[in-house]
C-alpha cells in the first residue's frame, strides 16, 4: 500500500513501508529531460545531473560520495528523455545521512564554472562511448530523424556543439525554472515510517521555493525514415522503429507490453525463434516498447553479421506480415501475461525497483499503481486489445528504419 503526502511548499511524496526489510531507497525525480529542453540547450539536463554531483557549499565531490559509500549505501542519478532523477539506497539507519546528501546536492550545488569546464570533456568522453555502441548510435540516430530532433527525439546526452556551449548562466537558466518544488516528487521504499519521514523531508526542504516556468515544449510528430549508415562495426546493427502507445491510456499500455513480449520479448519470443533459433543469423534480436506522457514507438533492434542485414530484415517485415495477417494465438497471448506478472513480481522485489516504479509514475502521471493494480491490468488484456494494435501499430507507411554497419549504405529495404 502506497502513502502520499504533499509538502508545504508543493513536493509531492509517495512511500510504500515495508517493515520486515532492512533497507530503504529513496530518488527524488524532475520532470526534467532531452523532451523538456524545447528553448534550452541540448543536453542540459543531463549535464546538470553530472554538476549536482561536483560540490556544494559546505561539501566537496569527494565528501558528498564518501558519506554515502562510507555507509555502505549506493548514491546514483540518471537522466532519460522526460525525467532525471538522484537516488540513494542504504540501511535504513541511515537514512538521515541520505536525506542529508540529496538535499544538499539539489539545493546547494555551486556550479563552479571550473568544474563545468572541466565537466564538458567527461560528457564529450560519454558521448563517445554511446557513440561506439552500435545498439545506442542505431537507436539515438533513428529517434532523432522520427522526430526530426524535437521533444523525445532529441539525444539525452546532446551533442558535440551544444555541450561545448553550455555555461553556468545557461545551467542556472534551466536549473531554476525545472528545479523548483511543483516540478518534484520524492519516492521512498524500504523500512521506514511515512509520518516520520516526511517530517525530516519538510524540515530540509521546507524552504524551498521556486516558480515552475518552462519554455514551451516543441510538438514532436512521427516521421517515416530510412537511414544507413557505414561504420566500422564488426556487426551490422539493424532497428526498426513504428508508432507505438503513450501513458494517457492505461489499457493500451498494459496490451502493448503483453504485445510485445509476444513479438521479441525473449527467448520464445515470435523473432527470437525465427531469427536466432531457426536461421541462425543473429545473435541479438529483440523488441521493446517505449511509452511517454503523450507518444510511445515499438522498436524492433537486431545485430548480425554484414552479409545477413537485408535477410534478417526480410524475416522480421515477413513475421509481421504474418502477425497482421494470421493474428495472434488466445494461447500465445495467455502465456505473455503469465510471463508478464511473473517478471513483474520478480523484479519489483528490491527496493529501488520498486521505488523507480513510484516515482517515475508519479512524476509523468501524477499516480502510481499499487502492485495489485499493475497485475489486474496485465490480466485485463484481451485478444480484441491485441488485435487493435497490431492493426494501429505495424503500418509499414509509418515506420522508421536504421542499419549502420560496413557497407550499410549499399543495401536496399522494401516491403
Amino acid at each position: 500500500m502506497y502513502r502520499y503526502k504533499k509538502l508545504n511548499n508543493g513536493i509531492r511524496v509517495i512511500g510504500e513501508e515495508i517493515p520486515y526489510l532492512e533497507s530503504i531507497s529513496m530518488g527524488v525525480w524532475f520532470r526534467a529531460g532531452s523532451a523538456t529542453e524545447s528553448g534550452y540547450t541540448d543536453g542540459i539536463s543531463h549535464f546538470i545531473e553530472h554538476m549536482l554531483f561536483k560540490g556544494t557549499e559546505t561539501r566537496n565531490a569527494k565528501e558528498l560520495a564518501s558519506r554515502i559509500d562510507n555507509l555502505g549505501g549506493v548514491i546514483n542519478a540518471f537522466t532519460g528523455r522526460e525525467c532525471t532523477c538522484y537516488y540513494v539506497k542504504l540501511l535504513d539507519s541511515h537514512i538521515n545521512a541520505g536525506i542529508d546528501i540529496l538535499s544538499d546536492m539539489i539545493l546547494n550545488s555551486k556550479f563552479d564554472e571550473s568544474d563545468i569546464e572541466r565537466e564538458k570533456s567527461v560528457i564529450l568522453e560519454e558521448l563517445k562511448m554511446y557513440e561506439d555502441s552500435p545498439e545506442d548510435y542505431v537507436f539515438d540516430t533513428l529517434l532523432e530523424k522520427i522526430y526530426e530532433n524535437k521533444g523525445v527525439g532529441k539525444n539525452i546526452l546532446g551533442n558535440r556543439k551544444s555541450i561545448k556551449s553550455i555555461n553556468r548562466e545557461k545551467i542556472m537558466e534551466y536549473y531554476k525554472s525545472h528545479y523548483v518544488p511543483e516540478n518534484a516528487v520524492i519516492s521512498i521504499c524500504g523500512n521506514f515510517d511515512f509520518d516520520k519521514i516526511t517530517d525530516m523531508l519538510e524540515e530540509k526542504f521546507g524552504n524551498w521555493s521556486g516558480v515552475h516556468a518552462p519554455k514551451e515544449n516543441e510538438t514532436e510528430e512521427f516521421h517515416s525514415c530510412c537511414i544507413r549508415k557505414n561504420r566500422d562495426y564488426e556487426q551490422s546493427n539493424l532497428a526498426i522503429c513504428f508508432e507505438g502507445v503513450s501513458a494517457e491510456n492505461r489499457k493500451d499500455m498494459y496490451a502493448v507490453s503483453v504485445l510485445n513480449n509476444i513479438v521479441g520479448g525473449g527467448a520464445s519470443s515470435r523473432l527470437f525463434q525465427k531469427i536466432r533459433e531457426e536461421s541462425g543469423l543473429a545473435y541479438s534480436i529483440y523488441s521493446a516498447e517505449e511509452v511517454y506522457v503523450h507518444r510511445g514507438e515499438f522498436t524492433i533492434c537486431a545485430s548480425m553479421s554484414a552479409e545477413n542485414l537485408k535477410k534478417v530484415y526480410n524475416l522480421i517485415i515477413e513475421e509481421i506480415r504474418d502477425i497482421k495477417e494470421n493474428g495472434i494465438s488466445d494461447e500465445e497471448i495467455k502465456n505473455s501475461k503469465e510471463q508478464l506478472k511473473g517478471s513483474y513480481i520478480l523484479g519489483n522485489e528490491g527496493t529501488e525497483s520498486r521505488m523507480i516504479s513510484m516515482g517515475k509514475s508519479m512524476i509523468l502521471k501524477n499516480c502510481a499503481e499499487t502492485s495489485e493494480e499493475v497485475l489486474e491490468g496485465i490480466e485485463s488484456v484481451e485478444p480484441d486489445n491485441i488485435k487493435r494494435l497490431v492493426d494501429k501499430i505495424f503500418d509499414f507507411d509509418r515506420m522508421g528504419i536504421c542499419a549502420a554497419g560496413r557497407n550499410a549504405e549499399r543495401v536496399k529495404f522494401a516491403l
